[in-house]
């Protein structure tokens, strides 16, 4: 081996995992991807799940959280719950970190077919 291949797998090496932050309106949670050959499947499912989240249940697969703040605030006064006309309010939040083997597992599951 020379000496670029050997850098080269030490610099992929430090970077896993690597996570991948989605959203949906103000809920937040991180796809993580363990080694390179999970990173396309952890993109896919990031802005699949952003958009279709009411399909997951991320917090029962999870493998971990991750704190974030959220700053609420609207103009409809009856939303504002101890707020002050209209100011945005700081909210503690919590997200789940779910590794994409377990999204890939459980679609795996779901997918196969029922013994009759």
């Amino acid at each position: 081996m020379d000496r670029f291949t050997l850098l080269s797998k030490r610099k992929i090496k430090d970077t896993f995992p690597l996570d991948f932050y989605g959203e949906d309106g103000s809920w937040r949670f991180i796809i993580r991807a363990e080694h390179p050959g999970e990173v396309l499947d952890a993109m896919y499912w990031r802005a699949y799940i952003s958009c279709h989240r009411k399909e997951f249940d991320l917090l029962h697969i999870a493998t971990g959280k991750f704190n974030y703040k959220y700053n609420y605030s609207t103009a409809d006064t009856s939303e504002l719950h101890f707020g002050t006309g209209g100011s945005p309010m700081r909210i503690n939040m919590m997200g789940p970190i779910v590794p994409i083997s377990a999204i890939l597992a459980k679609v795996a599951e779901q997918s196969a077919p029922k013994p009759a």
